[in-house]
């Protein structure tokens, strides 16, 4: 289907940062068995997923058959000094499986069960009162929804959100971010298409009114410009510009704004805590696509603007720091079935 979900890759901690990929914590801790717990608990719950809607072109299948995929993604990003002293990395991994398939002809189901670890490396630090405010980072969620076709032009779609993002040995119930979503996607002409959307969203403390757009241009037979769709460091729903080089290799260059929010292990350094990591990546890709079955993403880039934030358990800012232009690179696999 056309991009549903640009809106909640725009909150990868938020609501993601993933796109994507979320869900069993290999975490060896005792500490961490509450994290798993809540992860399972999770798949009682029906919700939107980061990435639901993610294919961004081309008219909505109408089949009954169901489609399966599975993704896999890794990423790095390299060391950055902090104002104040020290430098952080983070390294990114990430799996998923999607599904999606036809209730009638204009109703379809979709759906996304994943997991993604972010682990953080602090060296040096003395911005925060801790050497090191936050380590491993779990982001999971069970992901469900429907989008009815109006119009040959015109589709709609939404549904309840709820996903987990906290550290190994975070409570759960205080890790979770729900809300509910709602789009409309219009398509002006065959190479046109833009789209609309609201979401209402509590989470740590808050409550956020978040609207998007969703675009998709295919300039020419080749050339495209769309939401971007990155997994793991870079995802995020900005705008992104592809080529199509050939029928099997594509390159393009994107950005975006990210911001990852997580609660803390309630046993760390800053119990129950709240970190936040806030910034712009921008990112070129190479990519190999061998469809229906196979696609590959090479990606590189840069973390600009970045920003850590710490707050206590209350949601009251503790010290806040920025970091210099930080390095990333990664891959997406993505095997179709």
């Amino acid at each position: 289907m056309e991009c549903q979900n640009k809106l909640f890759k725009k909150y990868k901690g938020f609501l993601c940062y993933a796109a994507k990929a979320e869900m069993w914590d290999e975490t060896r801790k005792h500490r961490g068995k509450t994290t798993i717990t809540g992860v399972l608990v999770l798949l009682l719950f029906i919700v939107i997923p980061v990435n639901l809607f993610a294919r961004e072109s081309g008219p909505p299948a109408t089949d009954r058959h169901v489609r399966v995929s599975a993704s896999a993604s890794s990423g790095h990003q390299f060391k950055s000094g902090m104002d104040g002293g020290g430098d952080v990395s983070i390294n990114h991994y990430g799996i998923g499986v999607d599904g999606s398939t036809s209730l009638t002809d204009k109703l379809r189901f979709r759906g996304r069960l994943g997991y993604d670890r972010e682990e953080y490396d602090f060296s040096g630090t003395n911005t925060f009162p801790v050497a090191k405010p936050w380590n491993t980072i779990n982001h999971a969620g069970l992901s469900t929804g429907l989008e009815y076709t109006l119009t040959d032009k015109c589709t709609i779609g939404g549904g309840p959100v709820m996903r987990y993002a906290g550290e190994t040995g975070a409570e759960f119930h205080d890790s979770l971010i729900y809300g509910a979503l709602v789009t409309v996607r219009y398509r002006i002409n065959p190479d046109f298409l833009i789209g609309f959307g609201g979401g209402v969203f509590h989470g740590f403390h808050e409550t956020m009114v978040i609207p998007t757009l969703i675009v998709s241009w295919n300039i020419t037979d080749r050339l495209r410009l769309g939401n971007a769709h990155r997994p793991g460091l870079t995802g995020t729903p900005g705008l992104e510009l592809s080529y199509g080089v050939s029928d099997d290799w594509e390159i393009a260059v994107g950005g975006g704004y990210r911001s990852a929010k997580f609660r803390l292990d309630r046993d760390g350094s800053v119990p129950g805590g709240i970190g936040e990591n806030t910034g712009w990546p921008v990112h070129a890709r190479i990519s190999y696509n061998s469809e229906p079955s196979f696609r590959l993403d090479l990606y590189g880039g840069a973390a600009l603007g970045g920003k850590l934030e710490l707050q206590d358990s209350g949601g009251n800012g503790i010290r806040s720091t920025h970091h210099s232009t930080a390095p990333i690179l990664g891959l997406h696999i993505r095997k179709n079935f």
